[in-house]
Formats: C-alpha cells, sequence, structure tokens
C-alpha cells in the first residue's frame, strides 16, 4: 500500500468521490469512477486517471487516511479510447464550498429542537455537511442555528445521509432575509 493525498468531492457526504489525487509528487485527475464498494473499515474506489491507467483508492474513515491498494496499466488503450461512460456531471443543484480549517462555522439547534452541535465542514445554498457527535437518523427535520463570526442564521434542515463523522443536511426551509445572509457566508469562503 502507497500513501496518496487525494482531493474529494465533499456534499452531503464528506469525502463523497475522488477528483484528484497526488501519488509520489505527481497529479492525477480522475477522469471516471469505474467501481465503488465498502468494508467495515474503508471505502474503495476504482477510478480511470486522466493517464488512462485504473488506480483502486481505498480511505480509512476512521483516520482520514488514503492509500493506493491496486493499480492497473491500461496498455495500448488511452482514456480518449476507453469505452466507459464518463462520470455525469454532479447533478447537486447548488455547488457546495469547503469550508477552510482556520475558520468555524457553527451550527446547534434551535429552542425545541433535536439537540445538534457540531462544526460545519462544506457549505453551498442547499445543504451542508457537519461534522457533530450526535447524529440523527435521514429524514430528521432539525431546526437549526448557522454562526459564522458576527452572522448567525436560522434555517430548517433535513438529515439526508449520516456516516461516523456527521451528517450531510439538505436545507428544506430558509426565510429570505437569512438566504440573503448565507450568501454571504459562501461568498466569503470563494475569494
Amino acid at each position: 500500500m502507497n500513501e496518496i493525498r487525494v482531493e474529494c468531492y465533499a456534499g452531503y457526504r464528506a469525502d463523497e468521490r475522488p477528483l484528484r489525487f497526488t501519488l509520489r509528487g505527481r497529479q492525477f485527475t480522475v477522469h471516471e469512477l469505474d467501481g465503488r464498494w465498502y468494508s467495515p473499515q474503508a471505502s474503495y474506489f476504482r477510478v480511470i486517471a486522466d493517464d488512462g491507467n485504473f488506480y483502486v483508492l481505498r480511505h480509512d474513515e476512521a483516520q482520514d487516511f488514503w492509500t493506493l491498494d491496486g493499480f492497473r496499466a491500461a496498455g495500448r488503450r488511452t482514456f480518449e479510447d476507453a469505452a466507459m461512460p464518463m462520470i455525469k456531471a454532479d447533478m447537486r443543484r447548488c455547488e457546495r464550498i469547503l469550508v477552510p480549517g482556520a475558520v468555524i462555522l457553527r451550527a446547534f439547534n434551535a429552542p425545541g429542537s433535536a439537540a445538534v452541535e457540531g462544526i460545519i465542514t462544506a457549505i453551498g445554498l442547499g445543504g451542508m455537511f457537519l461534522r457533530a457527535k450526535d447524529r440523527h437518523h435521514p429524514g430528521t427535520v432539525l431546526n437549526l442555528i448557522v454562526q459564522c463570526s458576527m452572522i448567525s442564521i436560522a434555517l430548517e434542515g433535513t438529515v439526508r445521509h449520516v456516516n461516523e463523522h456527521g451528517m450531510g443536511i439538505e436545507f428544506t426551509q430558509i426565510p429570505t432575509q437569512n438566504e440573503i445572509k448565507l450568501k454571504k457566508i459562501i461568498e466569503l469562503f470563494q475569494t
């Protein structure tokens, strides 16, 4: 196994799928997700990179650690000759932005709502990923307060995905004045 650096798409779920990876100082772009499977300890992604070769990337979710677990050269086959379909463009209605590590963006329950508190690691107009110890089942509706420095936003979200790190939450109801505040927060991370 070889240690590598992997950049992932993060949406309702952190590290949802690899986008790019760096191995021995060389960066590869993932052009196709060829397969995905899970074990109790890790997630595996078989990808075709921009060099046309197949790579099996293993993500140890408990330790947030990536390794290269397999490789198969494509031979004379180039990526352009591949018969397999490309990954479809992300079907999300709203782009998600990763929250920089130096910024603390918190979410907690509004009075009378299910208990939740955590750090937001990805956010967009349509939802967020909340790293939290207390997690709720998919479908749970939460009344939340999102807080960043001097901005505080009240909104309603529905849990869509849960893993050991936290929850993917879709925003289901945001008052108009709070949607404007949310856009301001997201703009801070885009610059």
